[in-house]
């Protein structure tokens, strides 16, 4: 038993510890290190962002994900190029899509000058509305990023939860 609980021990400690490393995708173009409790998950093609990606988009990308005791709180990114912009499809994260607004306002981190648009997801397979919702958009010299964040949780979201969002955003650069 006391083995067992070791390894559990050991295990976590590793997880933890693993999930603070810095990461260097040259594919996305983005340096990460993860904020403790943050998982990321890169998807997509190595050299091509709009080839095939996963249930989540049919492009490349990263998501990170935290689990929260008020409902997981998550980040996308997806990278694009000029032409990659058309595509309906970075405007989904799954089958939840992005309720365009035309009003945004301007921010910063270290790292990106985003331009950044309050609203919530639809839920396609319901057509109900979903999850309160912020995008960024940056550009950076040739390319693009767009990256959501949010709560999976269907209450608004609190200014304690776009804090910590914000902060997993502020563990993103590019390369």
């Amino acid at each position: 038993m006391k083995k067992i609980i070791a390894c559990l021990l050991f295990i976590t400690l590793a997880t933890h510890t693993f999930s603070q490393e810095t990461v260097k995708s040259k594919p996305l173009k983005l340096k990460y290190t993860p904020p403790a409790g943050w998982v990321a998950e890169e998807f997509g093609a190595k050299l091509n962002w709009e080839e095939t990606g996963n249930a989540l988009c049919k492009c490349s990308g990263v998501k990170f994900s935290k689990q929260h005791k008020d409902g997981k709180l998550n980040v996308m990114v997806y990278p694009s190029t000029q032409s990659g912009l058309d595509s309906t499809k970075r405007n989904f994260v799954g089958a939840l899509r992005f309720e365009n607004v035309e009003k945004y306002d301007k921010t910063k981190n270290k790292f990106f000058s985003f331009e950044r648009k309050k609203s919530n997801f639809t839920d396609t397979k319901t057509n109900k509305k979903s999850f309160d919702v912020i995008r960024y958009f940056a550009k950076v010299e040739d390319h693009f990023y767009i990256i959501y964040s949010w709560q999976e949780n269907t209450s608004l979201m609190s200014p304690q939860i776009e804090k910590e969002l914000f902060e997993m955003i502020n563990a993103i650069e590019p390369l």
